[in-house]
């Protein structure tokens, strides 16, 4: 009930909450769920993770692109339900997936985001785990993350 009366706060007189519009923008795949009432930000980003990995295995930069760049639109809002679910249900899980994949994920992942989500990332993986995500990220040299800000639907 709580979570149903924040959502209703921060909607427009359309009656559909801007993270809301900017999903149907980026994924109209995901239409019929976004306009159920009990689907959540957080269930937004527990659907797009398992599409950025399938993205990154197929090499789909525009998929990468939308997804990266609506996680990181909700990551900079001032709405906690916004930052904290792109925090907790998409950037915390997002070393769950095969080491192969971490190289891509951090190309894609913005210093604000990899300070913000460091602490989370500490207390998640091993420290075997968080030492190589380190390391990945200290010897990045193409960095993608930028590429994510150039999604139109995302600004």
């Amino acid at each position: 009930m709580q979570l149903m009366r924040k959502t209703l706060a921060v909607q427009s007189v359309t009656g559909m909450a801007n993270w809301q519009r900017k999903v149907l923008a980026l994924f109209p795949g995901l239409r019929h769920d976004v306009q159920r009432p009990d689907f959540s930000i957080s269930m937004v980003f527990f659907d797009l993770l398992p599409r950025v990995r399938v993205a990154h295995q197929d090499g789909d930069p525009e998929m990468l692109r939308r997804i990266y760049g609506f996680a990181e639109w909700c990551f900079e809002q001032k709405a906690k339900d916004l930052w904290n679910a792109a925090g907790v249900a998409f950037y915390e899980h997002l070393f769950d997936s095969h080491r192969s994949l971490w190289p891509e994920f951090v190309r894609r992942l913005s210093p604000r985001v990899v300070e913000g989500c460091m602490g989370v990332w500490g207390w998640r993986l091993s420290e075997e785990e968080l030492a190589e995500g380190r390391r990945l990220l200290a010897e990045c040299r193409k960095p993608l993350y930028q590429e994510a800000r150039l999604t139109k639907s995302c600004t």
